[in-house]
């Protein structure tokens, strides 16, 4: 008669209940690389910084404010009743974990790493796996030789359980290897970049910058006290001092923060699928450049493009009385005249801003286009954080119409702005065609 399979317990291994910190930084490092978190930088930022921070002995300091100005660099004094950011975050974390110890890689993994609900301190601990041999002769059926049938019909029982189970166990491993609903209408928004064989063309905007002349500087310094090192500082003349020739305009030189940031998130996300980019600025691109290139545009009225672009788009940017930057519904049979604007200081700042995000094929160029801008700096920054975020966009992608994986599409969005960092935004309006 056969030998009775050892149970679970008795094959595991006696282990310590804490693992070795540098045990844990290898298990860290296998989580960062996994297909699970390397869709999502700001997670792999969370995770990292609090494991590392709980090594040092420091998982005491992990406080939610500690978490939102060292991980995602909001201000100190930043409002957290209004800006989710560490708990949006640290649920995604919680989320992905889940998903990595389901995966093959994962499952047999010795060392585990939690996030417990309701901390942003890490635990570390040894997980209950088998070593794989263990597995496998715990897992598969042994003959038994007491059965009373004939010996082909015995082999027949056996190699039919043992074809069971690798059919079963081929199907687990592909449904956890397939990416979550959200990464694939992620994949499926950017495919058309994805699959090309050119750089992904981005248009960067190009703001007009005033700067002061040599004689609004020279008053100025009159007024200043001297220093021994020269620093950028703001002009300080009477207004009643200036005129119109002391506003010297400055073309094709300068880029927005907001717009530097939502290159930067696009192209480190296609960096990290091995896809390059071309960054050039918007004016110094002819309309031969565009034939037949996927491309992104960054920035509204400050850039070129867009505004030559969205003729023919539903949603589009515009002009109001006092120069103020709109978006516009054309579409008359939804809401005659509905338009979505915001009320900026002087200084540029406001506590909100709508941002507009596509995906158009183009007759003319031939090419796909994508768009991400806002009213202002504010929502082009949220705008190319969105298209680099599988979760965030995966999500709202999947609340569109059946088919928008082959159509045109827009989404209007609003985001509130925080000591000028604009959260996560909300749809507000989209459409497919």
């Amino acid at each position: 008669m056969s030998k009775t399979v050892t149970s679970v317990q008795e094959l595991s291994v006696a282990r310590d209940s804490s693992p070795h910190p540098d045990e844990v930084r290898r298990q860290l490092q296998q989580i960062l690389a996994s297909r699970v978190f390397h869709g999502s930088k700001r997670c792999q930022q969370f995770l990292e910084y609090v494991c590392v921070k709980s090594l040092a002995g420091e998982a005491g300091a992990l406080k939610e404010r500690t978490v939102a100005v060292e991980v995602f660099g909001r201000p100190p004094l930043t409002d957290l009743g209004e800006d989710t950011i560490v708990r949006v975050g640290a649920r995604e974390v919680r989320k992905r974990l889940a998903q990595f110890y389901m995966t093959p890689e994962g499952s047999v993994s010795e060392i585990r790493i939690d996030l417990p609900s309701g901390s942003y301190a890490p635990e570390f601990r040894y997980s209950p796996v088998l070593p794989e041999r263990q597995v496998v002769a715990a897992t598969l059926p042994l003959p038994a030789v007491e059965i009373p049938a004939p010996h082909g019909h015995r082999r027949l029982i056996v190699w039919g359980s043992v074809s069971a189970i690798a059919v079963i166990a081929a199907l687990l491993v592909a449904r956890l290897t397939a990416p979550s609903p959200n990464l694939a209408a992620f994949q499926r928004f950017w495919e058309p970049v994805f699959l090309s064989r050119d750089p992904l063309l981005i248009a960067m905007a190009h703001p007009i910058v005033y700067h002061p002349s040599g004689r609004a500087l020279k008053l100025s310094e009159e007024n200043l006290p001297r220093e021994d090192v020269p620093s950028q500082r703001p002009i300080q003349v009477a207004p009643s001092a200036l005129n119109g020739s002391d506003l010297v305009p400055v073309l094709n030189q300068y880029v927005g923060f907001g717009d530097m940031v939502a290159a930067n998130e696009v192209t480190s996300m296609l960096a990290r699928k091995s896809r390059a980019v071309r960054v050039r600025l918007a004016s110094n691109i002819e309309f031969a450049d565009l034939r037949n290139v996927q491309t992104l545009l960054i920035g509204a009225v400050t850039n070129r493009w867009t505004m030559e672009m969205q003729q023919a788009w539903r949603y589009r940017f515009g002009w109001t009385l006092g120069t103020r930057t709109v978006i516009l519904d054309t579409q008359a049979s939804s809401a005659p005249g509905r338009q979505w604007s915001i009320t900026a200081q002087d200084d540029g700042s406001a506590p909100e801003d709508y941002l507009l995000v596509c995906r158009i094929h183009s007759s003319s160029t031939g090419g796909w286009l994508v768009v991400g801008a806002g009213l202002k700096q504010f929502g082009t920054e949220a705008a190319g954080r969105l298209l680099a975020d599988p979760e965030q966009l995966g999500a709202i992608l999947r609340t569109l119409p059946t088919g928008w994986e082959s159509k045109n599409l827009q989404l209007v969005l609003h985001a509130k702005v925080i000591r000028n960092i604009p959260a996560l935004p909300d749809v507000v309006a989209s459409y497919v065609w």
